[in-house]
């Protein structure tokens, strides 16, 4: 190598190497203080690309376990309600067999139908109240058909109707009659049910609630003048009948990383336990016995019937005893096929946990910093880095020997 001043290659070659062992210590203390081998794409470009494939599957993965365990929950928000309806059933077949006693006098039966008529209505309330995020489990939501002109129809004209509640009604049509002080609401067709309240004056601005709670219908009225009771059934009788709608819901649930695999999806159904809808045929038939207001088999016109026969009592009695019976088969046939439901979202939700570890692990080994062999670098690129300072202090040194030459 000859001697010259303006190109020092020593001083050159260390600046490289001090340069090379500065970028490598850099590296080793970004990746030990972050924690991640990959810390920018230009680390390992195709790791990032399979770290980031993994890490969406991983997300998705534990999502759908998520939704796993939500479907658990609602199903076993079901399950409680159902195994209380249940418990109602079994209570109202012993007071279907106690009543057909004929040594029990009229009024003693109508305590039964008392009691029946109660259970009725808590089978009801929960067929209404079970809900999981607003979602009814139990029962169907009820809503005015499209086109029915019922909410804000006028009442004649002195009020007009400002609230129409038909969230506990049955699916099908209700007709309205007034007569004196009195509203009648009829379920036009199937069970035929009606119920009659009172209604009473307004004055200007004031409102009152109709509340139809047997049918689970409720309308407000709010008066736009001076009302008397007969100007607002005359104005009743000329009121749209109400249509409602409503259906049990099929529930589906994402409980999969992948939305075109079928296994990767279940559908939880509704349920309709409600004695008062006819889409539930055995509970219908059991709460039609027992609030039925007319005819010789209905336990609800027995009671009110002082002239009633140990015969007819005994055959509505025996005839709530067989749709009990259907109720209380048809329930635990749903409360099979719900903890079929929970079993299968418990397996499930264990292997998507499994699956999610095991790809955190996979995905751990693409972009996490193995602190063993880091550590050893770092020393290295600490003492590469020391040695390449002395040797570039040493290259700075070399052309004063140029200087001997000139003296």
């Amino acid at each position: 190598m000859p001697a010259v001043i303006n190109t020092n290659l020593a001083s050159l070659f260390a600046q490289n190497s001090l340069n090379g062992a500065q970028n490598s210590l850099a590296t080793s203390v970004q990746r030990l203080s972050s924690g991640l081998r990959i810390n920018t794409a230009a680390d390992d470009a195709a790791g990032v690309s399979i770290a980031q494939t993994m890490a969406g599957h991983i997300r998705a993965l534990d999502q759908a376990s998520l939704n796993a365990q939500q479907a658990i929950n609602l199903v076993q928000t079901a399950d409680t309600s159902l195994a209380t309806v249940q418990d109602i059933l079994l209570r109202m077949q012993q007071l279907a067999v106690e009543g057909a006693n004929g040594s029990l006098s009229n009024t003693q039966r109508g305590a039964i139908v008392t009691e029946l008529s109660n259970l009725n209505t808590q089978i009801n309330s929960f067929a209404a109240g079970t809900t999981y995020n607003n979602i009814q489990l139990l029962g169907t939501t009820a809503s005015v058909a499209s086109g029915t002109a019922i909410l804000g129809a006028a009442i004649g004209s002195v009020a007009s109707v400002s609230t129409l509640d038909v969230s506990g009604a049955a699916a099908g049509t209700y007709s309205f009659s007034a007569s004196g002080s009195t509203v009648t609401l009829t379920q036009v067709g199937g069970a035929a049910r009606t119920q009659t309240i009172g209604i009473s004056s307004l004055a200007t601005g004031n409102s009152q609630v109709l509340n139809f709670n047997a049918l689970g219908l409720s309308i407000s009225l709010q008066a736009t003048a001076t009302a008397s009771t007969g100007a607002l059934t005359t104005g009743i009788n000329t009121t749209t009948t109400v249509v409602t709608g409503g259906s049990v819901a099929s529930l589906g649930f994402q409980i999969g990383a992948s939305p075109t695999v079928s296994g990767d999806s279940i559908a939880i159904g509704t349920l309709n336990v409600s004695t008062i809808s006819s889409s539930t045929a055995s509970l219908t038939s059991t709460g039609n016995v027992i609030t039925k207001t007319s005819g010789t088999d209905g336990l609800a016109n027995l009671a009110t019937n002082t002239a009633a026969t140990d015969a007819l009592w005994n055959t509505a009695f025996k005839a709530l005893q067989g749709y009990v019976t259907t109720a209380i088969n048809d329930i635990s046939s749903s409360r099979a096929t719900l903890g079929a439901n929970m079993n299968q979202l418990g397996f499930v939700n264990q292997t998507l946990q499994a699956q999610s570890a095991n790809e955190q692990a996979a995905r751990s080994t693409v972009v996490d910093t193995n602190f063993s062999a880091e550590t050893a670098r770092l020393t290295k690129g600490q003492i590469m880095q020391q040695a390449a300072t002395a040797m570039l202090a040493q290259a700075n040194q070399m052309p004063n020997v140029i200087l001997s030459l000139l003296k």
